[in-house]
């Protein structure tokens, strides 16, 4: 089954680049953490030709294909439809698909429309997945030697079935082991040649690049022992060296909120061009509330002054993209506040604004924590997003790095 897995993500949408396959994304990443590497990620639109031609195409490449979408209640879901035409069996109410759809409504105190009692019409033959997390039932059927699963093209669904149903199912198949080692500051071309020569135990390495980080892959095949997975771990963490921040997987915020958390730290930040995007990241991780106690956005030079407290003076003096400014920005929020830690961040994210002394791009970053304030000029490449993205990397891996290096608790601050 290692290389006989297909993906297919459907929708108009998709095909109308109005959005991103992020379903067909997640499932590659879940499939190839199995140990499953997909054979091939097809998109079709909501034409039934083109659904029918998709699910021919991918069962004669794999024998377990996966298709989100189309399960919906409107006449453009035509996923059931398509799996019936395939496999040559007629469509028809499903007995147990229509109780759980009845069964959801009743909950949320609503009767079973028409549209939704479409949902119930699926390829004879069909085993029902609960969809316990939504309207639309998911439903795997077998065909030729190969199995079609369908789930709910809503990510949240889809993620919920394949937990349920599917997970179960493959991972029984091979159970390797899968390393995720995060990395700031560096490209995956620069990784690679880092990593050149390197015995790697056998190891298939991988890369997943997300702005502003890149994740490096290390795949053991099932057998391998753990001795010598954690030998080869150990050697590229030494040669990835200030670079690395995790070797759990996890991306910069969820470490800073681990690392804070287990120390008993806080943080606190005043965010300029970053417009408070660090401290949404953090937030984002599940536990931040107990790190991340305020967090202000001093956009415009009166409200750095009024927020936390920028001389006037210092402004005219330095100008808002400054370390002066960046380090008063720091400690202004870390006196207003009492935190461990406080991230001050101003800069120029473009594309205009930018001058010979100053171009698109410059970022200064401030931490301000028991070992001192510390400061650090870079200039960032890349559109606006990518700047702010970079600055926002940036500035948590700035916090790691104090956060490491200095050992004392809160009250020693």
């Amino acid at each position: 089954m290692s290389d006989s897995v297909v993906i297919i993500s459907t929708g108009e949408e998709l095909l109308s680049g109005e959005l991103i396959d992020t379903n067909g994304v997640w499932l590659a990443g879940e499939l190839w953490g199995l140990g499953l590497r997909p054979r091939a990620m097809l998109t079709a639109g909501d034409d039934l030709d083109g659904l029918v031609w998709a699910i021919e195409t991918s069962a004669s490449l794999g024998s377990f294909v996966i298709l989100t979408g189309g399960l919906g209640p409107t006449q453009d879901d035509r996923s059931a439809q398509a799996a019936a035409l395939w496999a040559g069996v007629a469509q028809a109410e499903h007995p147990e698909a229509l109780a759980q759809i009845t069964a959801r409504f009743k909950a949320r105190g609503l009767k079973v429309s028409k549209a939704n009692q479409k949902q119930a019409f699926l390829p004879e033959g069909a085993e029902v997945l609960e969809n316990r997390w939504g309207s639309a039932p998911g439903f795997r059927l077998s065909h030729k030697g190969s199995t079609l699963v369908c789930l709910p093209g809503v990510p949240v669904e889809m993620k919920r079935l394949f937990e349920a149903y599917i997970r179960p199912t493959l991972a029984g198949e091979t159970q390797p082991s899968l390393h995720c080692l995060n990395t700031f500051g560096l490209a995956e071309a620069r990784i690679q040649m880092m990593l050149d020569g390197l015995d790697l135990g056998g190891a298939e390495l991988g890369f997943r690049a997300n702005i502003p980080q890149v994740q490096v892959k290390l795949r053991f095949d099932r057998g391998v022992k753990k001795r010598i997975q954690n030998t080869v771990v150990a050697a590229v963490s030494e040669v990835l060296g200030d670079a690395l921040f995790s070797v759990d997987g996890r991306d910069l915020a969820e470490t800073v909120v681990a690392v804070l958390g287990e120390r008993g730290h806080t943080i606190s930040l005043a965010e300029s061009c970053t417009a408070g995007m660090t401290a949404a990241w953090i937030a984002d991780v599940p536990g931040a509330s107990a790190v991340l106690m305020e967090a202000v956005v001093v956009y415009a030079d009166a409200a750095k002054t009024r927020a936390v407290g920028v001389p006037e003076a210092m402004l005219r003096e330095h100008g808002a993209v400054s370390e002066a400014v960046c380090c008063a920005l720091a400690d202004g929020i870390k006196a207003r506040t009492g935190t461990t830690y406080a991230l001050g961040i101003t800069g120029i994210a473009g594309p205009g604004g930018g001058s010979e002394a100053k171009p698109v791009g410059t970022v200064y970053i401030a931490v301000a924590g028991p070992g001192g304030t510390h400061a650090q000029h870079l200039v960032i490449p890349g559109t606006r997003a990518q700047v702010r993205k970079r600055a926002a990397g940036a500035a948590l891996a700035a916090v790691l790095h104090c956060a490491k290096s200095v050992q004392s608790r809160p009250e020693d601050g």
